[in-house]
Formats: C-alpha cells, structure tokens, sequence
C-alpha cells in the first residue's frame, strides 16, 4: 500500500516500516525499491518476488566471486554450495520482507570491511554507505553494526581510521540519513524525542506485556537467539535435527586450530578469519548491553557471516584425507535434504490456505462475482486487524480486471470478508457482534482457502 501511495497517488514518503521502537523508521528505501518491480508489474505482487530473487542471486554470486578471488574455486564451491541449500537464505528468495536485503548488504560488507583491513583504504568509501544503508532495512542490526565496525577498527585497525577516505566515507553514509532527518524535522523531532526517552527510563515498544527484562533473562534471550541464529542457517529437521550441533563443534575445533597456529605473514585466510570471528564476538558482546530483548529477525542476513566462514574453513579441511570424508557425507545429507525442501517449496503444488498469495486472490475474485461485476459494499476481518493486504488485492485485481474497487462500508446490501485466525477460529464473532451488528444473514460460503465470505442485507427496520 505504501509503494502504491508512492506510484499510483504521487505520494512520496520520507520514511519506511516502523521498528521495534515506538515512532522510529526505517528509511524509506525498501519501498522505493520496491516501487521498481511492482511499476514493472504494473501493480501485480509476484514482482516482489522477482525483486528477492535478484537481491538473493546476486548474494550468492558476490559471496562465491570473492570467495573465488581470495582463496580459490575450493572456499567459492563450498560457499556457494552452503548458501544454496541454507534455509534462510532460502527463505529469503522466496517473499519480499524489509530485512531480507541485509543478506546482500551484509555480504557486501564482509568483503568490504576485510579490504579495508588489509589497508585498502579507498573501499572506506564503500564501507560506511553499506552501514548506514542498513538503517533502510533493519534499524536494530545496523547500530550494532556501526558500533560494532567502529569497535573492531578501533581495536585491531586503529591506522585505518587515518585516511581521508574515511572521513569521506562517513560523510557520503551520513547523508543516507537525510530523508529521516527532513521527516524529524517536519515532525516535531518525533524520532529523536522516542530515542531520548529511552534514555529517561521507557520501554517505547521494545518490551511485552508479562516479559521478563531482568539482567539475567535479557542475557538468557540474546545468548539463545544468536545460538538459534546459528541454527537456522543450517538444515535442522529430520535426520540433521543435529547438524547445527555438529556444524558448531568443527567450528570451535577449526578457529581452535586456526589460532593455535603461528600466524603467517601476508596470510590472508587467518586474517579473513581473525575478522569474521572478531566482529561477531564484538556483535554478540554488545548485544549483552543491549537493555532489551533480542527479536529473531533483528538477525536477519547475520547467518551470511557464519556461511562464508564456514565455506573458508570446508576449503582447510578439504585438503585432508580425513576431511574429504566428513565433508562428502555432510554434503549428502545437505543436498538431500535441501533439495526435498527446495522441491517442497516449489515444485509442489500448494494452494496455501489464508496465508498465501492464491487463496486470497480467489477470495477478491469470489465478491465480484458473487455481485455480478456490479459495484458493491465490504467489510474485512483479519486477526490482526490490518487489512492492507485485502485492500491492495481489492485495488490492483478488481480495478484492472472490473474498473472500479467496492464501498467499504454498509449499504442495502454489503459483503464481509473473514479471515479466520487458525489459533482462535472463533474470534472473528467478537467483530460480528460490534463492528458489523446489523444486516440478515442471506448466505456463508467458506472458500477452499478458508476465508469466509458473507452477504448481509439491511430490512427496512434497520435501515
């Protein structure tokens, strides 16, 4: 709906989703990018998709190619190989979210971040776009990353910070910033007043009702969810239920080694390494002043570090005899148990109930009809009570393929459209009883997706 306004009513906007924090956005990139597809499309959602597919492509593509450059076709291989069957970098090629272009940024990161420490100073001119460009996507995950950088440069590279280039670099990053700094300003500081009163003693958001936020359990929370960040870039279901395990013990065995051993000069595996392993020990350990809990998807696109490592480290051991074995059956399992959810995934046919893309559309589909293409009233139910999704599909559908989008509201005669929540299938009945109220029932189908469609008609005592 956002990149509709922007579109279709020349709405241009200053900010993106909101965040976890309580009146502070994204940037409005996403939707702008966003915008391309979706005027491509000429309105139809599948360019999204299209949209994740490139950004993910091309993921993988930088990942393997620099993989490739710096330590050989082995380390490229093996990334490309863990990238492709990673859930959550599948995932991430499969529906459009505002945090899923973090896995390309952050490739493009690593890469970026390790030229700089091998004192290619010029790439500071990339380097502080990336970080700021974060703030677009996912606010939380680009503080820690701009903590974080500055950190690991500070501790080990402090020289680097010496060059023009990074001035420069920091100045073209921090006019990333403009578009939110116009809508701070046009808006009374909105986003600046919600930050400072974090620092006064509000949650602004960041917390649930119920959730504990003692020191402890804060602790507890972030350390499970980097472990289950972890987890997730691996196949984890069925017989690999215990690859992630496995995956971490050769991993700690691996850096173990790594760093028991001299370091050689002008080694730049060890260095690769020593950055990786630097820069998410100096993540993790922020997370734990962080005062809040830690959402799953404040982590978006971080599994990338662990991947490229994990496709430097494959390269080491692959050289052994011992290695060649444990990588081979590691392997397998990978390919057979990614392939049966990338086939799962695509190849199956999969109606998809109210959560997917063809149930709904046959609902939007199932009004007109039922109205005989003639305009009509609606009403719209969805657990969460947001009903944009319905809206788009009533606005991009029913006016290219009937002319017009309905009423929403009552009339003579008016529709509802149910989305029943499959945790709560009754809860729909409390919006029946207050928001609709009147009207005679005249008929309820329920549709192969699970929405319900009703038509309600107002007697002349009701009218």
């Amino acid at each position: 709906m956002e990149v509709k306004g922007i579109l279709y009513d020349h709405h241009l906007t200053l900010i993106g989703p909101y965040t976890s924090l309580q009146g502070v956005f994204q940037g409005p990139l996403w939707y702008y990018l966003l915008a391309i597809p979706t005027f491509l499309a000429h309105g139809d959602p599948w360019g999204a998709v299209v949209l994740m597919l490139i950004i993910s492509m091309s993921t993988i593509l930088i990942a393997t190619f620099f993989m490739n450059k710096l330590f050989g076709k082995t380390a490229a291989l093996f990334t490309l190989f863990l990238f492709t069957f990673s859930p959550e970098a599948i995932a991430a090629a499969t529906y459009s979210w505002n945090p899923h272009p973090m896995w390309l940024l952050i490739i493009l990161y690593i890469f970026i971040l390790f030229f700089v420490v091998e004192r290619k100073l010029k790439y500071h001119l990339f380097l502080w776009p990336i970080i700021f460009l974060m703030f677009h996507f996912e606010t939380a995950l680009a503080v820690f990353f701009f903590i974080g950088t500055l950190l690991y440069l500070g501790i080990f590279h402090r020289v680097v910070y010496k060059t023009k280039f990074f001035v420069l670099g920091f100045i073209v990053g921090v006019s990333l910033f403009l578009p939110q700094v116009l809508f701070d300003i046009r808006h009374e500081f909105l986003m600046t007043k919600s930050v400072m009163r974090l620092f006064q003693g509000s949650t602004q958001g960041l917390t649930v009702k119920g959730e504990d936020y003692s020191y402890v359990a804060l602790v507890k929370n972030h350390i499970d969810l980097f472990y289950y960040n972890f987890r997730t870039t691996f196949p984890r279901d069925g017989y690999l239920q215990y690859l992630p395990q496995v995956v971490l013990v050769y991993l700690l065995f691996s850096l173990g080694s790594v760093f028991r051993k001299k370091k050689k000069d002008k080694d730049t595996s060890f260095a690769f390494i020593h950055m990786i392993t630097g820069m998410v020990v100096i993540m993790f350990l922020l997370s734990l002043l962080y005062p809040f809990p830690i959402r799953y998807w404040f982590l978006t696109g971080f599994q990338g570090f662990f991947l490229v490592l994990l496709g430097l480290l494959f390269s080491r051991t692959w050289e052994k005899r011992i290695g060649k074995v444990f990588l081979i059956f590691v392997g397998v399992l990978f390919f057979f148990y990614g392939s049966i959810r990338l086939y799962n995934l695509y190849a199956l046919p999969d109606y998809g109930g109210i959560a997917k893309f063809q149930g709904k559309i046959d609902a939007v589909k199932t009004l007109y009809q039922e109205a005989d293409e003639k305009e009509f009233n609606v009403l719209i139910f969805t657990p969460p009570v947001y009903t944009d999704v319905y809206d788009y599909l009533l606005w991009w559908y029913g006016k290219k393929r009937f002319g017009f989008v309905p009423r929403y509201e009552k009339g003579d005669s008016f529709f509802l459209l149910i989305e029943p929540d499959p945790e709560k299938p009754w809860s729909y009945n409390g919006w029946l009883e207050t928001v609709v109220k009147t009207g005679n029932i005249e008929y309820t189908k329920q549709l192969r997706s699970g929405l319900i469609i009703q038509k309600r008609t107002l007697n002349e005592n009701k009218k």
